[in-house]
C-alpha cells in the first residue's frame, strides 16, 4: 500500500500564531548578523577599492607627464609645457593665461606606472573573481558559508598587507598578481553572504536586510576615502592605507569567528520570541548537504526575469566600478582637485547613497507588508529610479561640468548616487525572490555576470580614455547613461519580484521523489529534534499541496505531532 499524494480534500496550513520580533531592536540577533555582514562587506570593499585613491598618491604624475611628452627638450624645461598646481587646491583650470600648458596635479608619489599598467592593476581582482565565482556555489552548498566567508576575507587581508612591499620593490606586474590572488577570495564574498542572509530573514524583511548589508559598500567609500586621503597626505604616506585596511579587517575577522552563525538554529544567543518568529517565517535549510541538489539550470537560464537581472548586474557593476576606481582620477586630472578635496568629493556622494538606500528599503518593505504594492512593482519602481535617474544626471555632468565649476559636478554626483540608492530594492531583491531554494546557484551565476561587468570596465576605459582629457570623460559618461537607459527598459519589461513557477514546480517534484524513495519506517524513527526537515516537508507537501514552502517551517511541537500521526496511520496499514 502506498501513500496517496493527491487527496480529495485540500487543506491549507496556516502559519503558527507567533509574535513578531522587530528587526530593529537592541536584542535582535538577525540585526546583529546583518550588521556583521555589512561590516565585513565594508572591509572587503575598502581593501579592493582604496587602490583608486591610493594610486593617485603612489604615482609621480609629473614624471609620468614628462615621460609621455612629445618633444625630448621638454625634459630639460618642463615649465614650458606644464603648470603644476598645489596638491591641496580645490579645483582650477589654470592660473596662467597660456592655454598651451597642461595642468598637472601631483600628490607626491614616487612610482612611474603608465595608464596601461594602472588599468592592469585595477583589473586584477576582477580576473581572480572570474575564476572562483562559479565554483563558489559548490563550496557554499557543501561547506559552512560562515567559514567560506572567513577564508575569503583572510585572502584579502594577506594580499593587502604585502602590497606596499611588492609595489616598491618589484613593480606593477607582481602587484597585479597579488590583486588576482585577492580576487580569488572575492568570488566567494557575495554568494556566502547571500546564503547566510537567506537563512536568517523572512521575505518581508529582505529588502531592508539587503539595503543594510550592502551599505557596507557606501561606508567603504564614505568613510574609507577620507581616511585614505588623510593617510596619503600624512607623513606615513600611501603604504599606511594598506596597513590600516589590513588591521581593521583582521579585527572584523576575529569578531566574525567568535559571534557569527549560518542560521538561527545554530545561534546560541537569541531571545525565545525571536527564535519562535524565525521558526515560523523562515525556511531553514542546511547548507551542507549529503545528496546532490538537482538544479534546473535550463529553466533558470531561460527565465526572462533572471536574464533581466543578469543584465542589470553587468551594467550596474560596470558603472559602479567606473565610479569607484576611476572617479578619483577624474577629480584629480580633469577637475584638478587636491588630495583632501578629492577624498571629500568621493565620500559625500556615498553618504547620500547610504541614507537613501536605507530609507527606500524600509519604505518598500513596509509597502509590501501592507499589500500596498506587489513585489514585482516594488523591484521595477526601484530599478527604474536608479537607471533612469542615474542616466539623467550622467548626461547633465557630461554637458555642464568642467574644471571651472567642480561644485556643480559634486552636486550632480550626489544626486546620481542618491538615485542609485534604490538599486538593492530593485534587481538585487529580485535575485533573492525568484527562487529562494537556488539562491547559492543563482547568486554565483549573477556574481559571475557582475564580475564580467567589472572586468569590462578597465578595457572600455582604456579604449576611450587615452590622454585623460575632459572630452574622453564626457564620452565615458554618455556610454554609461546609454547603458543605464537600456538596462532600465529591459528590467521594466521582464523584471520580477515574485517566486517563479519553475521554482515551485521543481520543489514539489523533488519532495514527491523523496517521499517515494523514503520508507515509512524511516519516517517513524526520525528523532523529533532532527535538523534536516526535508522528509517532514515532503510528507507535509503530500497532505497539504498548497502550503507555502518558502514562507514557513515546522516547529518542534508540530514535528512531534506529525510523527504521532504517521505512527497512528502506519498501525492501520
Amino acid at each position: 500500500m502506498t501513500l496517496d499524494t493527491k487527496p480529495a480534500v485540500k487543506r491549507v496550513a496556516s502559519k503558527p500564531d507567533v509574535k513578531k520580533f522587530p528587526f530593529f531592536h537592541p536584542f535582535s540577533r538577525r540585526l546583529h548578523i546583518c550588521l556583521l555582514c555589512m561590516a565585513g562587506f565594508c572591509c572587503t570593499t575598502f581593501m579592493r577599492m582604496h587602490i583608486a585613491i591610493s594610486m593617485t598618491c603612489m604615482i609621480n604624475s609629473t614624471a609620468l607627464a614628462l615621460e609621455s611628452a612629445v618633444f625630448p627638450e621638454a625634459f630639460e624645461n618642463s615649465s614650458s609645457i606644464f603648470e603644476e598646481l598645489e596638491p591641496v587646491s580645490n579645483g582650477a583650470c589654470s592660473s596662467n593665461a597660456d592655454v598651451n600648458k597642461k595642468v598637472v596635479v601631483d600628490y607626491g608619489g614616487q612610482l612611474v606606472w603608465n595608464s596601461q599598467e594602472q588599468n592592469l592593476i585595477f583589473s586584477g581582482t576582477f580576473w581572480g573573481s572570474i575564476i572562483t565565482v562559479l565554483p563558489s556555489m559548490f563550496f557554499i552548498n557543501r561547506y559552512s558559508p560562515r567559514y567560506v566567508l572567513q577564508a575569503a576575507v583572510g585572502c584579502y587581508i594577506l594580499m593587502t598587507a604585502i602590497t606596499p612591499y611588492i609595489a616598491t620593490r618589484f613593480g606593477p606586474y607582481p602587484v597585479f598578481i597579488s590583486r588576482v590572488i585577492m580576487g580569488l577570495g572575492e568570488g566567494f564574498i557575495l554568494p556566502a553572504n547571500n546564503a547566510i542572509l537567506a537563512n536568517w530573514f523572512p521575505s518581508a524583511e529582505r529588502s531592508t536586510a539587503i539595503s543594510l548589508f550592502t551599505t557596507g559598500n557606501q561606508m567603504a567609500g564614505a568613510g574609507g576615502n577620507p581616511v585614505a586621503a588623510s593617510l596619503c597626505a600624512s607623513s606615513f604616506g600611501w603604504p599606511s592605507i594598506f596597513y590600516f585596511a589590513s588591521i581593521v579587517s583582521t579585527i572584523w575577522s576575529v569578531c566574525w569567528f567568535l559571534t557569527a552563525s549560518n542560521q538561527p538554529s545554530k545561534c546560541k544567543v537569541m531571545t525565545k520570541t525571536e527564535r519562535d518568529y524565525l521558526d515560523a517565517n523562515v525556511v531553514r535549510r542546511s547548507n551542507k548537504t549529503n545528496r546532490s541538489l538537482v538544479v534546473p539550470y535550463s529553466k533558470i537560464l531561460k527565465s526572462p526575469a533572471f536574464l533581466a537581472q543578469l543584465l542589470c548586474q553587468f551594467v550596474i557593476n560596470f558603472i559602479v566600478t567606473l565610479l569607484q576606481i576611476y572617479l578619483p582620477n577624474y577629480f584629480k586630472d580633469v577637475l584638478h582637485l587636491g588630495v583632501i578635496a578629492n577624498g571629500t568629493y568621493t565620500s559625500v556622494p556615498n553618504i547620500v547613497n547610504f541614507a537613501l538606500k536605507i530609507v527606500w528599503g524600509i519604505t518598500i518593505d513596509r509597502a509590501k507588508e501592507k499589500k500596498i504594492i506587489s513585489g514585482t512593482f516594488g523591484v521595477k519602481l526601484s530599478q527604474s529610479i536608479a537607471n533612469f535617474g542615474g542616466a539623467l544626471f550622467l548626461i547633465l555632468i557630461t554637458y555642464f561640468v568642467d574644471c571651472t565649476n567642480p561644485t556643480l559636478g559634486f552636486v550632480f554626483f550626489c544626486m546620481m548616487y542618491g538615485c542609485m540608492g534604490t538599486l538593492v530594492s530593485g534587481f538585487y531583491t529580485s535575485l533573492l525572490s525568484l527562487a529562494p531554494k537556488y539562491t547559492a546557484t543563482m547568486s554565483s551565476i549573477s556574481v559571475f555576470c557582475a564580475m564580467m561587468g567589472r572586468l569590462a570596465t578597465p578595457a572600455i576605459v582604456g579604449l576611450i580614455k587615452k590622454q585623460n582629457t575632459l572630452s574622453e570623460w564626457q564620452t565615458l559618461f554618455l556610454v554609461c547613461a546609454a547603458a543605464n537607459i537600456i538596462c532600465g527598459a529591459v528590467f521594466l519589461v521582464f523584471g520580477s519580484g515574485e517566486l517563479q513557477e519553475w521554482g515551485l514546480e521543481d520543489e514539489a517534484k523533488e519532495m514527491k521523489t523523496l517521499a517515494e524513495k523514503t520508507p515509512l519506517a524511516s519516517i517513524q524513527n526520525l528523532p523529533a529534534d532532527t535538523e534536516d526537515q526535508d522528509i517532514f516537508q515532503s510528507a507535509l507537501d503530500m497532505e497539504i499541496p498548497e502550503i507555502q514552502l518558502n514562507e514557513i517551517t515546522l516547529t518542534t511541537e508540530e514535528r512531534q505531532r506529525f510523527q504521532r500521526r504517521i505512527r497512528e496511520d502506519s498501525m492501520c496499514l
